[in-house]
Formats: C-alpha cells, structure tokens, sequence
C-alpha cells in the first residue's frame, strides 16, 4: 500500500460502524475489516502524530536502520523513548519490524509513501 488513510469520523458514526461490525461478527457474518486507521477527533490524530514521531517516521524512511539502537543514533534521543514511540507508531501500522531479528535487532521499515488525513466530521 502507498497511501495510509487517517479518518476522523464523527463519534456517533464511529460507535454506530463498531455497532454494526459487532453485530455481525455475533451473528457470524464475515465482515471486511475498512484499511487505515480512525479517530474521532484532530487531537488524537496530533497527539498520534507528534513532531517527535514524524522526525522518526522520516528518519526511517531516509536511513533505514538495521535497530531501534540505530535510529536512537540518528535521532539524537534516549532509548527508551524512542522505543515507545516506534511501538506506538508500528501499533498503528504506521512502522514495521523485521519478523526475524538480525546481528544489530530487527530492521524498521515505514510501509507508506504518504499519510492523507481525512476529516469526516
């Protein structure tokens, strides 16, 4: 996928999608789960998407590094927060890790080419 979908739905439409969904899934209907990721509000999605986080997401993208020790290097910041903020962001599917760890730890990738937000609100 090239493109990563942020939706900020209204919360009554949000609680009425999951209503639904819920009750399919209950009744055993097979359901397709929609691709990207939602909020019910601009807040959430800055809190999400913080300078900090899209610092990493761009040093990612440009320095491929073999470790989350590695990116903590090119960021200039502590490792343990930078390890927060990778799995907060790989959480949200916006980071991957190699299955597999290497000599280094498990290489990071950012799946997408670019991140459109879309307010439905």
């Amino acid at each position: 996928m090239e493109t990563l979908n942020i939706e900020i739905l209204p919360r009554a439409r949000a609680d009425a999608e999951f209503i639904r969904a819920f009750k399919a899934a209950r009744a055993g209907k097979k359901t397709t789960p929609k691709e990207g990721v939602y909020f019910i509000s601009l807040e959430a999605v800055r809190a999400l998407l913080s300078a900090k986080r899209m610092a990493l997401l761009h040093s990612i993208r440009e320095h491929q590094p073999k470790s989350i020790n590695a990116l903590t290097k090119i960021a200039g910041r502590d490792f343990k927060n930078v390890y927060a903020d990778v799995m907060l962001l790989k959480r949200y599917g916006l980071v991957q890790m190699s299955a597999t760890a290497g000599k280094l730890g498990r290489e990071i990738s950012v799946p997408y080419r670019a991140i459109h937000i879309h307010s439905l609100v």
